[in-house]
């Protein structure tokens, strides 16, 4: 298993920046003026645990991946914030039905708040899950979300290793492994917002959750060389050497709503 590195090249440390700002300017101005948006689904999150890594990557692969109208943390730059999102949940609510269990797995781009808002803003590349109400809603709404029933999420609390695959229907294909530590220290509120374009605005799902307790983790990323994620990392695996972590909440409210 790859370890964390204990030194980021000098150039890499004007992204790390970057993503650092980001946070703080969402903190700063959430409250100001937002873009006018129709919101057209309401997801609950119950009993979940979260693992997020944020890794660095070439800014030009990942601009070919996100429209210019969403400005990228590393713009500029030649490495930009990618993250890596792992959850499962005891129960997923999505517009008050569908009472169930569920995965889901996202990966995106760091960017600058669109409408100034939330802790962290991200351009959703890929989106998988394997609740199949929750993937139909999200399309319906313009979202380009795979349903793939074969996730699994498999982590261990007595050894604390994680292991989290996707599989075929899902693409690119992936396996998230390591090891984690949860905690039992709440540490405030989060509020995250992933974007994507869609026909006729931008789709935002916003997840706030109350209160979230952060552990640590130890992760690695492993995919094909050949596909697109692949490519965008330039190899067959990467660590995370800006952020990794192991979260777990009791309760978590997603808005997905589509601005003009």
């Amino acid at each position: 298993m790859k370890k964390r590195p204990t030194l980021i090249r000098s150039g890499l440390l004007l992204s790390l920046a970057a993503l650092m700002m980001m946070t703080v300017f969402g903190n700063s101005i959430r409250g100001q003026q937002q873009l006018s948006s129709n919101q057209v689904l309401d997801v609950a999150f119950t009993d979940c645990v979260e693992s997020i890594g944020v890794t660095l990557v070439p800014t030009a692969g990942v601009r070919a991946l996100v429209p210019h109208s969403f400005v990228l943390a590393g713009e500029g730059q030649p490495v930009t914030p990618l993250v890596v999102r792992t959850a499962h949940c005891g129960r997923v609510t999505t517009d008050g039905h569908g009472q169930q269990s569920g995965d889901i797995v996202q990966i995106g781009a760091v960017i600058v708040p669109p409408d100034f808002t939330g802790d962290i803003n991200n351009y959703t590349i890929w989106y998988y899950t394997n609740d199949s109400r929750l993937a139909l809603l999200l399309r319906q709404a313009g979202i380009s979300a795979q349903y793939v029933p074969t996730i699994e999420y498999d982590y261990d609390v007595d050894d604390g290793s994680l292991l989290v695959r996707v599989s075929p229907p899902g693409f690119p294909r992936l396996v998230l492994s390591g090891t984690v530590t949860p905690s039992a220290q709440p540490a405030g509120s989060f509020v995250a917002n992933w974007w994507q374009e869609v026909d006729g605005g931008k789709a935002k799902m916003m997840t706030t959750v109350p209160v979230i307790n952060r552990g640590t983790a130890d992760l690695t990323l492993t995919t094909d060389s050949n596909a697109p994620l692949g490519e965008l990392i330039g190899g067959t695996s990467t660590g995370f050497p800006i952020i990794q972590q192991f979260n777990t909440f009791g309760t978590a409210q997603m808005h997905v709503t589509v601005a003009p």
